[in-house]
C-alpha cells in the first residue's frame, strides 16, 4: 500500500499487457491475467476504468471457457470489480449469471456410451494434430501471414468449441462468488452491496433445476463443481439462513447423487466423492442429527444413502 501511488502512473500500460494476455492459447496466461486483471481493479479502480468495458468482456468470455480454472478465476475476478466498483458491477454481473445459467439445457445430447466410443476410438485420435502442453492449441500452428488469432507459444487458429454445460460450470463459481461477497461480513456486504434472498433462491431454485439435467456425460463434471461450490456458499450465508431458506433445494438431488452407485444411475465416481464430501460439509454446519432428519423427511432411503456416504450404514 505504501508503494501504490509509484504504481499508479504505469497502471495503464500494465493493464494494455495483461488484456493480450486473454487472447494467449496457453490457458495458464488467460487463467493468470483473469485474477491479475481482478487485483488491479481492486487496487486502481479508477485507473482502470476507461479499460472496464472491455475487461468486462474478457471475463465473462472467460466465464465459459473449455477449462474449469479458468472459469473459476475469471468469477473471482468479477467478484473482485464487484468490490472495486459497487452495485452497478453487481446489476451487471447478476445479468450475466440469469442469462447463462440455464445454458446447459442446450448442450447437445450425448449417451456415456457414445462419449466413451468418441474418447476410445482409435482412428479418431490416430494421426491427429498434437497439441502443446498448456494449451488447446496446435504445436505446429505458427506462421499465420495475417498475424490475427491468439498470441502465445503456439499461435494456432485450432481450438475445442466452448459447450453450452461449461456457460453453466461458471454461473456456479459465479453465485459463489457473490455469495461470498455480498452476503455477512463480506466485502461488498459492508460496503452496502448485499445479495437478498429475494435474488438470490430464484438463482439457487434454477441452478438445482439445471444440475438435474442428465442427457450428456459432462453433466458428472458440473455435478461436482456444484458439490464443491456449495459448502463455500453455505458457509457465506450462515448457518441459520442456509438451513432455514435454501438447504433442502438440493438435498433431493444430493442424495440421489451418493446413492447412484446403488442406484445404478452411471454417475462417475468424481461426482460421487463430491457429493459425499458435500453431504459431510453441510452435515458439520447445520448439525449431523438435522441434515439427516431433513433427509429422511424427503425420503427414508435418502437418509440410507447419507449413512452409507458417512461409513455408519449397514452393508
Amino acid at each position: 500500500p505504501t508503494c501504490a501511488e509509484y504504481l499508479a502512473p504505469y497502471v495503464p500500460m500494465l493493464l494494455q499487457g495483461l488484456l493480450m494476455c486473454f487472447h494467449d492459447e496457453s490457458w495458464p496466461v488467460r487463467d493468470e491475467a483473469c485474477l491479475a486483471c481482478g487485483t488491479f481493479v481492486r487496487a486502481y479502480p479508477e485507473e482502470c476504468r476507461p479499460d472496464l468495458k472491455t475487461l468486462f468482456e474478457r471475463w465473462t468470455e472467460q466465464l465459459t471457457d473449455q477449462i474449469w480454472s479458468v472459469r473459476e478465476n475469471a468469477a473471482v475476478a468479477l467478484g473482485d470489480a464487484i468490490v472495486a466498483y459497487g452495485q452497478p458491477m453487481f446489476d451487471e454481473v447478476l445479468q450475466v449469471v440469469k442469462t447463462n445459467l440455464p445454458s446447459a439445457r442446450e448442450q447437445p445430447a450425448m449417451t456415456r456410451e457414445e462419449y466413451k466410443r468418441r474418447q476410445n476410438d482409435i482412428d479418431a485420435h490416430t494421426d491427429s494434430q498434437l497439441y502443446s502442453c498448456g494449451s488447446l492449441a496446435p504445436k505446429l500452428g505458427k506462421g499465420r501471414k495475417d498475424g490475427a488469432g491468439r498470441i502465445g507459444c503456439c499461435n494456432g487458429a485450432l481450438t475445442r468449441e466452448r459447450m453450452p454445460w461449461e456457460a453453466t460450470d461458471g454461473c456456479i463459481y459465479l453465485i459463489r462468488e457473490l455469495c461470498v461477497r455480498c452476503t455477512g461480513s463480506g466485502e461488498a456486504a459492508t460496503q452496502g452491496v448485499v445479495l437478498s434472498d429475494e435474488v438470490l433462491l430464484p438463482l439457487l431454485t434454477e441452478l438445482e433445476d439445471v444440475c438435474r439435467c442428465k442427457h450428456f456425460p459432462q453433466s458428472d463434471d458440473m455435478h461436482a463443481t456444484l458439490w464443491r461450490q456449495l459448502p463455500i456458499m453455505a458457509n457465506a450465508l450462515g448457518k441459520n439462513r442456509f438451513k432455514r431458506q435454501y438447504l433442502h433445494i438440493f438435498l433431493d438431488l444430493l442424495a440421489a447423487n451418493l446413492d447412484a452407485d446403488r442406484s445404478g444411475s452411471g454417475a462417475s465416481q468424481l461426482s460421487v466423492h463430491a457429493a459425499g464430501q458435500c453431504a459431510e460439509e453441510l452435515a458439520k454446519l447445520v448439525g449431523f442429527g438435522i441434515f439427516r432428519g431433513r433427509l429422511e423427511a424427503e425420503g427414508e432411503w435418502q437418509g440410507g444413502a447419507f449413512d452409507r456416504a458417512m461409513g455408519e450404514g449397514k452393508p
